[in-house]
């Protein structure tokens, strides 16, 4: 298993302007890969992106992408742009394309049928680019004991739509990081590895989250990448990722 981390926590300034000096941070602070949101980067040049990250000594685990995958008319008028964006991960190396769904709670059984033919259609795009459809939670999809996750799961095709487990987001959107990552383990392609305590995100063991319990769950998986994620830090970016990085090395041997 290789160990990524989001690129958030250095900001979209400094994603889009000085990812050299974010793509050093990421790899003095001990890690194999990134991944990184599609809008942060120059789409039509996928050749310099990908020599970019290897000449850091890194590795790509995922394009992270998004939008309102419950709205058939915004899918309809993404999709060129979707398009363009799979041909330039498949081309700098990414094995995953991420997709959060754009928040929207409470919704009807007519918006998750949509929601899941909608990521049917994307997954199998997707797998057109040597791809694989990673879909990102948030707390909506877990709240109701998982009612969108358990949909989600019950209604795409697996060989086209994986998940991307987020153990923050389900712990604040009431669920048990734990049991909701025993319980969707065959359909989930890697993890996004964050804490949390109230409002605040925190560096991984600062929180409440039971990652120990979360990495037990992953032990012994054949899981491509797990993926560090901070949306926010008061502490120096490269700070944070360093010691989040010390508390897998610790309780995950990786």
């Amino acid at each position: 298993m290789q160990i990524g981390i989001q690129t958030r926590p250095w900001g979209p300034e400094a994603n889009r302007k000085r990812l050299p000096a974010v793509l050093a941070d990421v790899k003095a602070a001990g890690y194999d890969g990134i991944e990184i949101g599609a809008q942060h980067l120059d789409i039509s040049q996928p050749a310099a992106f990908r020599r970019l990250v290897a000449d850091h000594g890194l590795a790509l685990a995922g394009i992270h992408v998004g939008g309102e995958i419950w709205n058939p008319q915004a899918v309809r008028d993404a999709l060129a742009r979707l398009e363009q964006t799979m041909a330039f991960a498949s081309a700098a190396g990414a094995p995953h394309l991420c997709f959060s769904g754009a928040m929207k709670q409470g919704k009807t059984d007519e918006e998750l049928a949509q929601t899941a033919a909608n990521l049917n259609r994307i997954g199998e795009l997707a797998a057109g680019h040597g791809l694989r459809l990673a879909y990102h939670n948030h707390y909506w999809e877990i709240e109701g004991d998982c009612r969108e996750l358990r949909y989600l799961r019950d209604h795409t095709d697996p060989a086209h739509v994986a998940f991307l487990l987020d153990v923050a987001w389900v712990y604040r959107g009431g669920g048990d990081p734990v049991a909701v990552a025993r319980e969707f383990l065959p359909r989930i392609v890697y993890f996004h590895l964050k804490d949390t305590r109230g409002t605040e995100w925190l560096e991984l063991g600062e929180g409440d989250v039971d990652l120990r319990g979360v990495l037990d769950v992953m032990r012994g998986c054949d899981l491509p990448w797990a993926v560090v994620e901070q949306d926010e830090t008061k502490r120096l970016p490269v700070e944070s990722a360093v010691m989040s990085r010390a508390f897998l090395r610790k309780w995950l041997a990786a």
